[in-house]
């Protein structure tokens, strides 16, 4: 079943002007369409922009009880570029952790089989915890980390109320559903003064402008697309105080660019299968192909 969306910045839906039409079938999703890193199909919904707030989204998109159940049965498959993106991700932490209050809690939202919940104990959080909603992901984890790990969606009741002095979350923004009642869920969970770090796409980059339509952040998995300009909207909506909005270079072999790239199927395969015999595929090349994080802080009290 198809649902309308609305715009999570100002709630409407009258100032919509469509972008990009939809080209997808029922018949073609499943659990693999919805398993983080795949293999990119260029699959996506009907994506509208609201001229009022330049949020981009998609609408009308699939029911959320499917689309859970989609993501509770995909699979992981970025085992070997997990090293690479907790490496970038600890690199960002260094800039939210003078803003911390204390260190006494961590969450992770959309932690995957938890390979950053590592980062986060060694950064010297007193209590790390994730939550995942798929089965795959869970079962995936490390003996010593899948105990932090809680199966399904976060809602403000998943843990005590301030109970975690950071709260993170990389490249899920763009997948949910409803924004806003999940960054509602991190403030109640944030201490106060206590810090959000999130990393996800930014629509507004240049690489996404000049590939249109045949950028990989359109996608059937995105939900919402967010800039530099609406990503802070959205954050200061939901009472956080924005301290940082800023660019994020990735490091990733260069086999992986190449499997992101837009090329035609022939000659992306050409192209990968070129770069593996002269072993340039395993160079990690530094990029800033359109990330963005953002540094955003619960207020104090008084």
């Amino acid at each position: 079943m198809l649902v309308h969306t609305r715009c999570p910045i100002d709630g409407s839906d009258d100032a919509d002007v469509e972008v990009f039409p939809a080209n997808w079938d029922p018949a073609q999703v499943d659990a693999e369409v919805f398993s983080a890193r795949r293999t990119p199909d260029r699959l996506h919904y009907r994506m509208v922009r609201n001229r009022r707030t330049g949020c981009l989204r998609a609408d009308p998109i699939l029911d959320e009880a499917t689309i859970l159940d989609l993501y509770r049965r995909s699979r992981v498959t970025y085992e070997s570029l997990a090293r690479y993106t907790a490496a970038t991700y600890a690199r960002y932490l260094e800039r939210a952790l003078p803003l911390l209050p204390d260190r006494r809690g961590a969450l992770e939202i959309g932690c995957g089989h938890g390979f950053f919940l590592s980062a986060l104990r060694a950064a010297g959080f007193q209590l790390v915890r994730g939550v995942e909603p798929s089965e795959d992901a869970l079962a995936k984890a490390p003996p010593d980390i899948r105990p932090n790990i809680v199966l399904g969606e976060l809602s403000a009741e998943t843990f005590p109320a301030e109970s975690f002095s950071l709260v993170c979350g990389f490249q899920v923004l763009d997948h949910l559903v409803h924004p806003n009642e999940v960054l509602q869920a991190c403030h109640r969970l944030l201490v106060p003064g206590g810090v959000m770090f999130w990393i996800c796409h930014d629509i507004g980059a240049l690489l996404a402008r000049l590939l249109g339509r045949r950028c990989p952040m359109i996608d059937i998995e995105h939900v919402v697309l967010y800039d530099r300009r609406t990503i802070r909207l959205l954050f200061e909506k939901n009472g956080f105080a924005v301290a940082d909005v800023f660019r994020v270079w990735d490091r990733y072999p260069i086999d992986y660019w190449a499997h992101l790239s837009p090329l035609p199927g022939r000659l992306k395969s050409a192209l990968r299968r070129g770069l593996g015999a002269v072993r340039l595929g395993r160079v990690p090349l530094k990029a800033p192909f359109g990330n963005q994080a953002i540094l955003a802080r619960r207020p104090p009290r008084g």
